[in-house]
């Protein structure tokens, strides 16, 4: 079997999966490791990828390889498993180098299976198919929270505070993903969309900016920047497109000047009253909001 790099889940609210709530949608845990995978190669040994490539042990930089090689019981429960399904690649996360660092110490340099492609009928076998085998198999694999036939907004944003019920020890979690197996976009592909946390947003924020010193060094803009929502960045997203009738790289200046600006507009008199007249850095203001749109539109992972 080939290698097959793993698709990219979308952001809710994003084009490319609008529609995907319509129906039977399964909701899983997002956790915040390393994305890998398995396949079984054509000399019956075990083949390893990340995200983009095939990797092997030496060039593996996540130790994802020599951790699974290291782990018999695994690396021999997923050849045996794979050995009945050989047209099918086993994508998980291996669970380290995380910007989170409330995981439990004994959920780390692990892999939790998350998906399971099948060549054969190209298509992504359902939760509800692989999750018992998995369990025969002894292999760990990320559960779902919940599964709802069309689940609004509101349903997903609810289970989000969920999240810290699985392998975290205090907060919460990533966020979750929502998967739809019969929904396929405009585009004719079957992609997965996901709901982050702003626990998560905001700590993922900090580690770009210093090692989490952005608290400590922007107080004031770092409050803030808070108060810019997904639903403010989404509003301003969706204006554009509907201006531009599609969406390119070369709005990205133009979006994030539109999203600060309304901003300010709807928040101004708030930011006066709640700070108390504060003196505000913008010019360290914007860099955090900016960085904040990027991350939200899943433009800069």
């Amino acid at each position: 079997m080939e290698f097959k790099e793993y698709q990219h889940i979308q952001k809710l609210g994003i084009s490319e999966v609008d529609g995907i709530l319509n129906g039977k949608c399964y909701i899983s845990y997002k956790i915040d490791g390393t994305n890998s995978c398995v396949f079984l190669k054509d000399d019956g040994s075990l083949g390893f990828g990340s995200r983009h490539k095939e990797v092997t042990k030496d060039s593996d930089q996540t130790g994802f390889v020599p951790g699974i090689l290291s782990d018999k019981k695994t690396y021999n429960n997923l050849l045996k498993f794979l050995c009945l399904h050989p047209n099918s690649i086993v994508y998980g996360e291996w669970l380290t180098g995380v910007y989170i660092k409330r995981y439990k110490p004994e959920a780390k340099k692990k892999f939790y299976i998350f998906d399971i492609f099948d060549f054969k009928i190209q298509k992504y076998i359902s939760f509800d198919d692989y999750s018992s085998e998995l369990d025969n198999f002894e292999l760990l694999y990320i559960p779902c929270l919940a599964i709802i036939n069309n689940p609004t907004v509101e349903d997903l944003k609810a289970l989000l505070k969920d999240t810290g019920n699985y392998l975290i020890t205090s907060g919460l979690g990533e966020g979750i993903v929502i998967k739809n197996y019969d929904f396929v976009n405009s585009e004719g592909n079957t992609v997965w969309a996901k709901m982050l946390t702003e626990d998560y947003s905001m700590q993922k924020m900090e580690y770009r900016h210093n090692n989490a010193l952005l608290a400590e060094k922007y107080p004031i803009e770092y409050q803030i920047s808070k108060m810019l929502t997904e639903e403010h960045i989404f509003k301003e997203y969706s204006k554009l497109i509907a201006d531009k009738g599609f969406w390119e790289i070369k709005y990205m200046p133009a979006l994030l000047n539109q999203v600060f600006i309304e901003f300010f507009k709807d928040n101004w008199e708030i930011i006066l009253k709640k700070f108390r007249n504060p003196i505000i850095d913008f010019k360290a203001l914007r860099s955090i909001c900016n960085d904040k749109v990027k991350l939200v539109l899943n433009f800069n992972k």
